[in-house]
């Protein structure tokens, strides 16, 4: 075995000596020469030119995974919905590995035939159909006693298998003889031989349309059978040496895995023809489809990666990390992870479809702060201390619409979603502006005092709360007639500002004095006072839990004060001076910017634990989620003064 380091990371090949001396490299098709893989350069250039030129850190996910050791060289896998388990075909030492989805253990190792590589799950009979490569045949596995019941001869060198629920048969490509043999799930017997194209590897079923999709590697095309006749119905050009496949039931469309072309052929399956082309890494390999997600996972090969292609717009959303050389991917909607076999490390690695990752990024004017969610207009405002105005970006585009003059220095800002009006608090001038968000102006200017900050909106009361850092109060605002109608003293150096809308109270965090104020919008007073941590800075409302989280910038955590009881119930360390956050309602999870660590921490508030750490730029500050697009919209002071797209559906 040798070691390969590539930018950093070790890739491992597995390198055998034959008679003669010749070498050659043990790769996801099995033995090849090793002149025809392509040196390390070129399997890098392709990666490059098939990610594209946008930057690698809007692509790239964390790489937080398990990994699982199974059997040498494993490749074929496959999900077992009945019994919630992982079957993985372990082509060098030939047998299966079976996989608990509730502990990623080993629970059975089943002895098949030689050099295994693809297999099915038949959800009719509870079996599963392993193509055995150098035997010629198919072992067939009972998932209730994980052992092998029936062997069925099939065509020469089996490569991938299919279940066809519809007629409860299997479909085994034939590699060696060109050929498709379909078996009967009744009888284990070959009830058909369906004759195709060079090279038959991948294999798939359209359950709508009950037709299988067979990969011909060598013709480049793909062949469409009909359950019906048994006959094929039609033929489909692709790209270069496709291999795997995946039924996409949501579009109902099939996603072909181009090898030599590093990219993937999208078929249509009402009209047999290719609709789109994604370029993905390298040597493209394994596909299946998360249909939780609606996203399509590749195993590139070369490339050591897995592509994550949207459905929706049949683009790369995400490149995830996985073992070396990574062959063939399952999908376990039970758990919605994702089950990689890689082909030279022996392992699989196992993906979580939910956690987020960084998407996009948009330029923004200078030093970008704070940010607020339009869900009318389906925009982000973002203050932009530096150049004195507000940045108006699409959801839809990721892009700047328009940018609106403001204040001197604006840091807070609120949407108001009764009056559809943007509140912007400018710091240094000490008033706000009011933007109409159907014209992008500024309709109106309230003159506060000095040093305006934080800014809420309390619907229920038609009110906008703005902290004033140097008064050490909250300033009240009627959105209907742009007045100040009210202030409220609170402690010392407050930033921050939240309104609970369980509690009909306004949440405010003293930096000097490390508690935050309680006020009653009823009584416009100061009805508790909660200590916290160190520096306490900006707070968000969790409605789903009827809590309050609050940044504490010099501790480096977060406090979770409950609003039935004004106590702390938690502390939870994140990064490194925490300070603006946000809360995302559909995951029920806590985004928290950490000005130092140039990241973002991921707070579950089902168990008030960081999960998920996401890389951003220098010095993020406020966010805002936009439940539209699911994604946490997050600024930058660093360089290029950027707003980052955080997904919290990408995987990692």
């Amino acid at each position: 075995m040798s070691s390969i380091r590539l930018g950093g990371a070790i890739c491992l090949v597995v390198l055998m000596t034959l008679a003669g001396g010749l070498s050659i490299a043990l790769t996801s098709h099995g033995l090849w020469d090793s002149a025809s893989r392509p040196p390390v350069s070129t399997a890098t250039s392709l990666r490059t030119a098939a990610l594209g030129a946008s930057s690698a850190e809007s692509i790239t996910a964390p790489s937080e995974q398990t990994s699982i050791p199974v059997g040498l060289a494993p490749y074929g896998v496959a999900y077992d919905s009945g019994k919630h388990e992982v079957f993985v075909v372990n082509s060098g030492s030939d047998n299966v590995s079976v996989l608990s989805d509730s502990t990623d253990a080993v629970v059975a190792t089943v002895a098949v035939g030689s050099a295994p590589y693809g297999v099915a799950y038949d959800s009719g009979k509870h079996e599963e159909f392993v193509a055995n490569r150098g035997s010629a045949n198919v072992s067939v596995i009972s998932d209730t006693t994980d052992k092998v019941v029936a062997t069925v001869a099939v065509g020469s060198e089996p490569f991938e298998a299919a279940y066809d629920s519809g007629k409860h048969e299997v479909f085994v490509t034939n590699d060696g003889s060109n050929s498709v043999s379909v078996i009967s799930d009744v009888t284990d017997k070959v009830v058909a031989t369906v004759a195709v194209g060079s090279e038959p590897n991948g294999v798939g079923y359209d359950a709508q349309k009950h037709e299988v999709f067979v990969a011909n590697e060598q013709s480049a095309n793909v062949s469409v059978i009909s359950d019906e006749t048994d006959k094929v119905a039609a033929t489909v050009k692709v790209g270069y040496y496709p291999v795997g496949m995946a039924y996409d039931a949501g579009k109902h469309e099939v996603f072909i895995a181009n090898e030599g072309s590093a990219n993937m052929s999208v078929i249509s399956d009402a009209t047999n023809k290719v609709v789109a082309t994604v370029g993905v890494g390298s040597y493209p390999v394994g596909v299946a489809y998360d249909s939780g997600k609606h996203n399509v996972f590749v195993a590139n090969d070369y490339s050591s990666n897995l592509s994550v292609i949207s459905d929706s717009t049949d683009k790369v959303v995400a490149a995830v990390a996985a073992g070396s050389y990574p062959a063939w991917v399952a999908y376990d909607p039970a758990k919605h992870t994702v089950f990689v076999t890689n082909d030279a490390s022996g392992d699989v690695t196992v993906i979580s479809d939910a956690t987020p990752a960084l998407v996009a990024t948009t330029a923004a004017g200078t030093y970008p702060g704070a940010v607020a969610y339009d869900s009318r207009m389906h925009e982000l405002f973002v203050t932009n201390s530096g150049s004195s105005n507000v940045s108006v970006i699409s959801d839809l585009t990721d892009k700047v619409v328009a940018t609106v003059p403001v204040g001197g220095n604006p840091v807070g800002v609120a949407y108001d979603p009764g009056k559809h009006e943007v509140f912007v608090a400018n710091d240094y001038s000490g008033n706000v502006s009011v933007i109409s968000d159907v014209t992008d102006r500024v309709v109106a200017s309230i003159v506060v005092g000095p040093y305006p900050w934080g800014v809420a909106c309390d619907p229920g009361k038609h009110e906008v709360f703005v902290t004033s850092t140097r008064s050490s109060s909250v300033i009240l605002i009627s959105d209907v007639t742009d007045k100040i109608v009210a202030s409220v003293g609170v402690g010392t150096l407050p930033y921050g500002v939240a309104y609970d809308s369980g509690k009909d109270e306004v949440f405010v965090p003293n930096w000097d004095s490390a508690n935050v104020s309680v006020i009653s919008d009823v009584t416009d007073k100061v009805v508790a006072t909660i200590g916290v941590g160190s520096g306490p800075d900006e707070v968000v409302y969790d409605s789903g839990k009827h809590e309050l989280f609050v940044t504490n910038d010099e501790s480096d955590n977060v406090s979770v004060i409950s609003d039935v009881t004004d106590k702390v119930v938690a502390t939870v360390a994140v990064g490194s001076a925490p300070n603006g956050l946000a809360y995302d309602p559909g995951k029920s999870e806590v985004f928290i910017a950490n000005l130092v660590s140039g990241s973002v921490s991921v707070i579950s508030d089902d168990t008030d634990q960081v999960f998920a750490t996401v890389s951003v730029g220098l010095d993020p500050g406020w966010m805002a989620y936009d439940q539209g697009r699911h994604a946490m919209f997050v600024p930058s002071n660093g360089p290029g003064d950027n707003v980052y797209v955080i997904s919290d559906m990408t995987p990692v």
